[in-house]
């Protein structure tokens, strides 16, 4: 249950016949949904990109970093109260694949915040066709696939509207049997994402250095970090988040940054004060790692890439998504993001 509809809980839903049949679907349509079949139309962008950078001595690759130049500052952590996190885990992928494609080729349309709220509603309705009822969340493959055929909005969708209210809007619409409204619909038209699976932890590794965040789900939360910021599994709980940032750890192993959507945490438990505080002032996890010490972005912390992937390999899941389809208006819009590069 959750303090906002006492009858509706949230989450994710660990579900891989369906995660199967996503796949299938797609791929019948035509879609290079799986990693393999992706990586063979984008090889000079994708494969192997990781261990190139490490051949150059690169050490880390932070892609939340490139909110500072969309935006001059870090993005706030999501604070779910209702266990909306596939939504926010896919919402972070795409919003930081957006930021990454905004700071590095300046084609797409700057400052565009992405909305969760729509992204649980499509997965659960348009896409999921109510699989997942008043006591599920929602099936992250089914997510993948609502960004990918229906697009994201933005959050002027919901003008003057709090982060909780939003929240409250979108289990109204998830609720079975409702929908996503029209307008909803609307917004996100046009939108749209490449999604695909990397079925291998080096095509994670190469995902992330290429620029493409990814949302992941497994059946454990995220452990309280270590002394250099690299955190285990937690105790059980399915749940999603996202994959932002690799980087290479002190003894030399490749590990991965992971986005909460849960509040800051492990940073520290998730209050009212994440949604209002400068985000300047929420907490920060400090990475020590082979490039030195380093603060994450807020929310974010390192993750064991094995154990992680593990678990995603065990019933999980683990989409890639890149930017959507945000065009610039015109030539001032890239006026002002040259300025700001």
């Amino acid at each position: 249950m959750n303090s906002l509809n006492p009858n509706f809980v949230s989450g994710w839903v660990s579900d891989p016949p369906r995660v199967a049949e996503v796949i299938a679907e797609r791929t019948a349509r035509g879609d290079a949904v799986m990693g393999a079949t992706f990586a063979e139309r984008h090889q000079n962008e994708l494969t192997g990109t990781w261990q190139r950078m490490r051949d150059r001595g690169v050490t880390g690759i932070f892609l939340r970093d490139r909110e500072l130049v969309s935006t001059g500052k870090y993005r706030r952590p999501y604070l779910q109260r209702a266990g909306t996190c596939v939504s926010r885990g896919m919402a972070r992928g795409v919003q930081t694949s957006l930021d990454v494609a905004t700071a590095d080729n300046l084609s797409l349309l700057k400052d565009i915040e992405v909305c969760f709220a729509p992204i649980y509603t499509l997965a659960r309705h348009e896409c999921g066709h109510d699989r997942c009822g008043s006591g599920d969340g929602a099936i992250l493959a089914d997510a993948a696939r609502a960004v990918h055929d229906f697009g994201v909005a933005a959050t002027s969708l919901f003008p003057g509207t709090s982060e909780d209210d939003v929240e409250r809007i979108a289990l109204k619409y998830a609720a079975p049997g409702a929908g996503t409204p029209s307008s909803w619909i609307a917004a996100a038209k046009g939108h749209t994402c490449i999604t695909f699976w990397p079925e291998t932890l080096n095509l994670l590794f190469d995902c992330l250095a290429a620029g493409y965040a990814v949302p992941y789900a497994h059946g454990y939360v995220t452990g309280q970090p270590n002394a250099n910021g690299i955190s285990d599994l937690g105790c059980y709980g399915p749940h999603c988040r996202c994959f932002v940032g690799v980087f290479v750890d002190q003894h030399g192993e490749t590990q991965l940054e992971s986005s909460e959507s849960w509040g800051r945490f492990p940073a520290g438990q998730p209050t009212d004060a994440d949604q209002t505080m400068p985000v300047e002032q929420i907490p920060r996890i400090t990475l020590r790692y082979a490039g030195g010490e380093k603060q994450l972005a807020p929310g974010d912390v390192g993750v064991n890439a094995k154990r992680f992937w593990s678990e995603i390999q065990s019933g999980g899941e683990a989409w890639a998504v890149g930017a959507p389809r945000f065009e610039a208006n015109g030539v001032a819009d890239l006026l002002r993001k040259s300025q700001v590069v």
